[in-house]
Formats: C-alpha cells, structure tokens, sequence
C-alpha cells in the first residue's frame, strides 16, 4: 500500500471502461501474416489481394461489380491461411452451411470442377459513441447492423479427412477421434499387426471404489481416424452413441465382424455365438477407452443452410472454419477433380439504412474529444519533411567526450536520443557538463567519440517541409503508424511522434517523407466514427451485360464484328459513378501500361500504392449481391457468349445453387429482405477501428493458468520459502482478463511509448497487493480487511495511534479517518491524501467516497496512471524500467518504499516472460 502522498498532476478525463457502451468496433484481420504474426498494416492485404487472379474490389476481373474479395492461392504466400479464416469483429453467428462434400459441375467437355457453398454469416451490431454529456438512452438510429460474409468455407469431408486440421468451437457436437494408440490383434501367431486405432469393448464393470470401472471384453476395433459420438461415459470410459465417420471391424486383423460383416450395430453371427466370443447387445455399439480418443467438434447438420435457433456469440479473431474448394473451368480435370484452388470470398454488407447511419456517425464523430481521433488522415497537396537537418555542433571540440546520459525528458525509442555530453575535469577528475544537452543518433550514444555530429535542437522540424507534395489523401490508423520499424519513428522533447510514411506524387513517383502528430500543414487526426474516406458509390445502373461487352473491349477480346457495337455499352458503363471513381483513382498509375483503363490489370498494379489501395477499398459499393436476387441478370448474358454457352449453362446452374439469400431473409430478425445493399471492403474496415491491442489476452490467460501454482506460487513474507498454490480460480481468471483490458485500454492502447516492462510490473503488483486471502481470490479490487480498532492504531492520529505524526501529515486527522481511508482497489491505498488526489483522476470525489475507490474502472485508473505519473510516492515506472533496463527492485519505491520488493521483482520477471510470448 502507499505510504506517502505526492501532489497529483493535472485533471484527466475518466475513461468509459472495456465492458461499457462500445464506442469502437472490435476488430482482426482474416488472416496472420506468413509468420503467423498478426498484421497491423493494411497494406499488406492489398499486395496479398494483389497477387490473386481474380476476386478484385469492386470490380471484378470480369467487368461486373463485385462487392467481395477473395483469398487464395496467389495470397497465401504472403497470409497465414493454412491456420483456417478468422472472424473480422466481435458478432454473432446468425446462418451457417457445410457441404456434406463439395458439389461438382461438369462442364461440356467432360472436366469436373469442385466448389464450396459453404459459408458463415455473422452479424455486427455498430453503435457509435454516445453524444458527449448525455446521459439518456441511446436513440435506436445510433446503431446499426453489418453483416460479415466468409463464401466457399470446406466441406465436412475436408476435416474427416485431416482430423487434425483446427475446427471451429462454435460448432454445437462434442465429438471424439480415434487416436492409433491400440493395433488390430494379428490374424495368426508371427504375423504383424493389423491397423492402428482402438479397440470396442463390452460394458465396463463397477470397481470396489467407487468411480473405479474395469474393462469389458473386446468385441470390435475402430481404425485410428474414425469419429464417434460419445453419450454416457463411466470413469474413463465412453458409449458409442453414433460413428460419425469410418466403420468399425473385427478385433483381429481379417477377421469376422457381425452379422454379414455389416458395419452397424450388429447381431452376431451363428458361427461367433457358438465360437463363445463376447458381442454388444443388439444395438449397442459397445464402449471405448476416452484417453485412446481426441476430442472434436463436429456440426450437428451439414448440407443445407442453418438458422440457428439463436445466434452464436463470436469474438473477433474466432476461428470460424477452413478455406474450401472453388474451381472455375481453367482448372478443372477430366476426372473427378482433387484440391487445386483454395478460395474464400469475404464481405462484408448493410442495408440501405446504413448510408443515414453514416451521416449521423460522421455527425457525431465531430462532437467527440480530440484524443479519441486515432486516424492520421493526409490531404492530397500536403507537404512532409524530407531530409533531416544538418547537424550543427560536434561533440568533444574543446574537451575529449567521455560520456552522453539521456536527459530526463528524453525518448526512450527513436532515432535520436537527448544527451548531456560530459568531459572529465582534468584538476578534479570529476564529470563536469561540455555544453548544454544535445540530440545524437541513439545507436552511437554507447560509444561516444570527438567530432561526433550533434543538434541543438531536435533534427526533425517542420519548418522543413518540402516537395515533393502527397499527389493522393492517405489515412493511417495510430496502430499501423506505431507498428513501423524502429527506424521510421521518433519522438521529440515535446513528445511530438514523427513517422517516416511512404506516398505517391501527383505525377505517380513513389516517395517518403516525415510526418508529425501535432499541427503537421495539410494533416489532420480523425475520429474511426468519421469513416474518413469512405464514399458511398451506386453501380446499380450499371447492366450486367452491357459490364460484360465493356470487358470485352478493354481486355481486346471482342472480334471485329462487336467491338463497333460494343461501343455503346462500354460508354454507358465508364460513365458510371463507379468507373467514373476507379478512373480517377487508376488513371495515373501507368506500370501495367494501360493509359488510365479501369482493367484487371491496371487495379493490380494500383493495389499495390498504399494510397491508390487506400482509394479503392474506400468504396462503399450499392449493388446487388451475387447470392440472391433474379437470375434474369445472369441469363441475359448467355446469347453473347458465343462457342463457350454450353459451360456458360452450366456456369449458370452453379450460380442458382450458390444462391442462399432467400433462405435467410424472413428468418433472421433485420437481415435485408432484397438483396441490393451498400458492400464495405472487409480490409479497410478493419483498418478503420484498429486499435493499438498489444497484448493477446486468451493467449496469455492460458499461460498463466498454468504458471499460477507452483511457478508463480506464493510467499507468506518476504523470507519466507514459497510454496505452492491451488489452481487459479475462475473468479481470480475474469478478474486478471479484466486487468489486462483495463490496462490495454488506459495504457497499451494509448501510450505514446509502450513497454511491456511496465505491464509486467502492474501485473506483479497487483498480484501481491490486490490478493485476497480470506477467498484466495487474485487481481480484483478489494478492501483492507482490518478492524477499526487495528486501523486506528496504523493510519489514526487518535489516543491508540502509533504515529499520528504521520497521520497527520497525511490529512488523517479526524477521528475515524484510519478506518475510513485503509486501503482499498488493486494498489490498496491508504491516507486521505491519496484519496483526495487520485479524485480529480477518476472525476469522483474519493474523499467523501472512499469505496468509490473499489470499482473497477476507478481502481484501475488509479493504479494505472498513479504508477505512470508517480502519484503516489512521487517514483514513477520511468524512473526504474525503459526499453533497454527493468530495475524492478528499485520499483517498488514507486509503491511502498523497499517493502517485499525482491518478490515483487521475481513476479515482475515472470509477468515479462509470459507477455513476451503474447505480443
């Protein structure tokens, strides 16, 4: 607990906690990158996307609009898509499908094609941030529904297949594998063994313990691979309820199974009753040994669509299936086709309500305070700073430089670090300063040397702006600006950030140039809610076939005859707002040679410019979905497709059965009835509401529950041996994930310098301090329990006190403050004084309500900015920790002095081992 005060700096807002009202939506990309780390910056998607044949937003390869994107083999070299699609924001599951297998199209000629219409939708709830000071109920119109499309997902006989291939948790049938732990008897003395798998045994019989089960007899044996579902389950043993997939045989290698050897609950035959060998009840599968099983999930319908009954809750970043099968008429085979493309369609779709919803976002987003604003938006014309400035000292000029300490308003990261250059006085031997403090590379600050170059003044300033200007606007989220390298960061005395970012010019040259976050000419810091960028763009004029002809004739693949008859198609469509936008967008990108023609080609060549990509993926489309609608749209097509109708027919009956719109409108409450809507690029929505999430909190909760007992343990008093602990409790589990969403909140995601190192202590501290014996419950706020008697004795300034003095000088004063003010929250605070100014932290008046100081929105504020700011003993968590050093011995004198500060340093060590494998 502190045991001094410190004057509290400036009032701070009180922050809405993580569990409140969401004002951001929580998002993740579909996919990790190659490495399988997460993926910050949005470019990268667009040069995966770019590396695709087809699936362009939002104009498809073929001309026709199209309102998705698709991953697949060209992408996977730059994605992780092995590890299955992740879902892109908290939702819920509202219809679902998985192909038993994957249909098949044969098409004229006499090649297979396989296809997936697998698929999940989730639906999103978007509701902006309330209007500031209203404390009335959100009207309904500041909510609104989008809804995430995940087309082609694999069949179930993909996972039959690869038992060990991850499966979504939300499918609703625990099931369990087949492991090869046991091997089929062989079928005579020397002969090897037969397949791997488990044997089928007869009921087990009760032990003399009770929970104790003896096998059976064995009856059958179920090849490694099979899948089972498993009702009543004695001790370790399970009854076969169903066999989901395989079949089960004899016990020995070849030998007989049941009546006409039949894979089903059997009779047994003549032969095997007059032989005496052991069988099941007529019906009875038999019983398997659990630990010889794997557990699985399996869905409970597959082959039609699925409404569930009430939608699946999803968190952003839930698996939610594998890619599956969609071949087009290039890759079919004469055969019945095997895996040769991978595809996934992703989108993301509203109704036509969303455009209002829109407008009164953007609305509201102008009213919120400026530190919610975490898009850097770059204007077209604005100019950056090129080139550093000269430096304009050397160092050691007059005296030899022995050493350059960072100056206590330094940045700890960056290119350039503020020193004080230091000589030894040759008379006393003394260091003595050379000078006022300067700016020096940071990676020659360990070595100092005469003639190093220097600054007096920090080497990157605005006054420096030049040509070349920004030629496109470009937005960036603050968690991809402070996902670049190192390098490309830097932070000034003021702690200014600059980012070193890459644009285009006008004349379409690639360029790069520093940026800064305070009052950079021709910037400007918005808020997600804003949707900077965004455009709606209606293409429903355009006529699918018209689209069509226009595709011909750019991509030159209409014959003589068409191409004057064309013309007037290809007119109609380029004046269209959609070609019109992309025109504008492509028209100076020249590497694919196409003048400013909106074509495949050309909008490759664009996705691979962050500002062009950018431009693109701010399309919101209005167009109808491919998955429903009239299919006169498609047929009307059919007379132009000369030698090529016959697979085009059959192209048509694969469209008419990938169609599942009308199976979900009426079924699921506000789902979009027609099937015209407003189409989001799932990629620059995420980008949208990224947040600056460090710290990968289900990972590192799994972590620690299994460090808890014995690794982490627990010490009575500061010598006494450690000793192990019983397994982390649930409530003790919700209340650290809640710890750590708090400290993401107040800290990882807002911090201009972010240490996992400070995390780390938090946690240590918090761990010790907020540690509730009483109920053996960890990391929750909680209050001192003492007597009133025994805190009047510690804290008072009464008769029984043992220091008034001091509890005096920490406004203790009136008889019953000891008691009043004992500690309480996750630091346990103590004194008046902290109270009192920890309440212009929090906003409530701490002082005439201490317990106000349990919350957990309070109690995390203050432990979290009384650490950073040095509230509490005027020792903050800079002084001892920065990005090169952890003193987390010394750190307890932010706290509480030297008190059991070696186990807080061993916990603080361990906190920063596990978080290093969560960031």
């Amino acid at each position: 607990m502190p045991a001094q005060t410190h004057p509290a700096p400036a009032t701070s807002p009180s922050p809405e906690p993580p569990p409140g009202v969401p004002t951001q939506l929580t998002c993740a990309f579909p996919f990790r990158d190659a490495d399988n780390k997460e993926i910050v910056d949005p470019q990268k998607f667009y040069d995966a996307l770019s590396l695709t044949n087809d699936g362009f937003f939002p104009l498809g390869v073929n001309g026709f609009p199209h309102g998705g994107i698709h991953f697949g083999n060209g992408s996977a070299a730059r994605l992780d898509q092995t590890r299955g699609v992740r879902c892109i924001a908290d939702g819920e599951i509202v219809a679902h499908k998985i192909d038993d297998a994957h249909p098949h199209l044969q098409f004229t000629d006499g090649k297979w094609a396989a296809y997936s219409t697998g698929f999940v939708l989730v639906r999103h709830r978007l509701t902006m941030p309330p209007a500031p000071n209203n404390t009335s109920q959100q009207p309904a119109d500041e909510s609104h529904d989008i809804y995430s499309l995940y087309m082609h997902m694999a069949d179930w006989t993909t996972y039959l297949a690869a038992p060990k291939v991850p499966r979504p948790y939300w499918w609703d049938v625990d099931a369990y594998s087949v492991l090869g732990k046991d091997r089929q008897h062989p079928a005579a003395d020397g002969d090897a063994g037969g397949a791997a798998g488990a044997f089928v045994w007869t009921e087990p019989k009760a032990g003399k313990k009770k929970g104790q089960y003896s096998a059976g007899q064995q009856v059958g044996f179920l090849p490694e691979g099979c899948e089972v579902i498993i009702g009543e389950k004695r001790g370790p043993w399970g009854h076969i309820q169903t066999i989901a997939a395989g079949g089960m045989t004899s016990p020995t290698s070849g030998g007989e199974f049941g009546l006409d050897d039949s894979s089903l609950p059997w009779e047994a035959s003549d032969a095997r009753t007059a032989g005496g060998a052991a069988v099941t009840p007529k019906g009875d599968w038999g019983w398997l040994f659990l630990p010889g099983l794997q557990s699985v999930k399996e869905p409970k319908q597959v082959g039609h669509v699925v409404v569930p009954p009430a939608p699946i809750p999803v968190k952003a970043g839930t698996l939610l299936g594998q890619i599956g099968e969609y071949q087009d008429y290039e890759r079919a085979t004469p055969l019945p086709p095997a895996s040769r493309r991978k595809l996934l369609h992703l989108e993301v779709f509203a109704d036509d309500g969303f455009s209002a919803f829109l407008t009164k976002s953007r609305t509201r987003a102008a009213q919120l305070p400026a530190d919610q604003k975490t898009l850097l938006v770059i204007d077209a014309g604005a100019k950056l700073v090129q080139n550093v400035a000269a430096a304009d000292r050397k160092l050691g000029r007059d005296h030899p430089v022995y050493s350059t300490k960072p100056t206590d308003d330094s940045p700890s990261s960056g290119p350039w670090v503020k020193v004080q250059p230091r000589y030894s006085q040759t008379s006393s031997g003394l260091l003595v300063a050379d000078g006022p403090p300067v700016w020096i590379e940071r990676d020659k600050a360990a070595a100092p040397v005469n003639g190093m170059p220097a600054w007096s003044e920090f080497p990157l300033r605005l006054q420096d702006v030049a040509d070349p200007a920004s030629g496109f606007p470009l937005i960036h989220s603050r968690a991809q600006l402070d996902a670049l390298d190192a390098k490309k960061q830097a932070i000034d005395e003021h702690n200014v950030r600059w980012w070193r970012v890459p644009f285009r010019t006008a004349d379409g040259k690639s360029a790069s140039g520093w940026v800064c976050s305070a009052r950079h000419p021709g910037t400007r810091w918005e808020n997600p809610w804003a949707w900077p960028g965004f455009e709606i763009v209606d293409a429903t004029g355009i006529n699918l076939t018209d689209a069509f002809k226009r595709n011909l004739l750019v991509t030159d693949t209409a014959d003589w005859q068409e191409k004057k008859a064309f013309e007037p198609s290809a007119v109609a469509v380029n004046n269209s707002p959609l070609l019109l936008k992309l025109e504008q967008t492509v028209a100076g990108e020249k590497s694919g040679g196409n003048s400013g023609k909106v074509t495949a080609k050309a909008m490759q060549a664009a996705m691979r410019v962050p500002s062009l990509a950018q431009a693109m993926s701010h399309v919101i489309l209005r167009y109808e979905s491919e998955w429903g609608g009239d299919m006169s749209r498609w047929n009307a097509i059919t007379p132009l497709m000369r030698n090529a109708k016959g697979n085009w027919l059959k192209e048509l009956e694969r469209i008419k059965k990938l169609q599942w719109w009308d199976e979900v409108k009426g079924k699921v409450a506000g789902f979009p009835g027609g099937a015209t809507v407003l189409h989001i690029h799932p990629v620059a929505l995420v980008a949208n509401f990224a947040t600056r999430r460090r710290i990968d909190i289900a990972k590192f909760l799994t972590l620690y529950k299994d460090a808890h007992s014995a690794n982490f343990g627990w010490y009575e008093s500061a010598s006494s041996p450690k000793h192990n602990l019983p397994p982390l409790s649930g409530k003790s589990e919700e209340n650290l994930k809640t710890l750590l969403e708090w400290i993401e909140f107040l800290y990882a995601s807002k911090s201009e310098i972010f240490n996992i190192r400070y995390v780390a202590y938090m946690l240590a501290t918090s761990r010790i301090e907020s540690y509730d014996f009483h109920t053996q419950t960890f990391f929750g706020p909680f209050s001192e329990l003492i007597s009133y008697d025994k805190a009047e004795r510690d804290y008072g300034s009464g008769p029984t006190a043992l220091n008034p003095t001091r509890a005096i000088a920490h406004h203790n004063n009136t008889q019953g403050d000891g008691y009043k003010y004992r500690g309480r929250g996750l630091v346990q605070i103590t004194w008046k004084a902290n109270y009192e100014n920890f309440t212009p932290i929090v906003g409530v008046n701490l002082a005439d309500q201490p317990d106000e100081a349990l919350s957990w929105k309070n109690a995390a504020v203050i432990m979290v900015e009384g650490m950073i700011r040095g509230i509490f003993t005027g020792k903050k968590l800079s002084d001892y920790i920065n990005e090169f050093h952890a003193d987390y011995v010394g750190a307890r004198r932010i706290i509480n002095g030297t008190e059991r500060n070696i186990v807080f340093a061993e916990y603080a060590k361990k906190f920063e081992t596990l978080l290093m494998e969560c960031i």
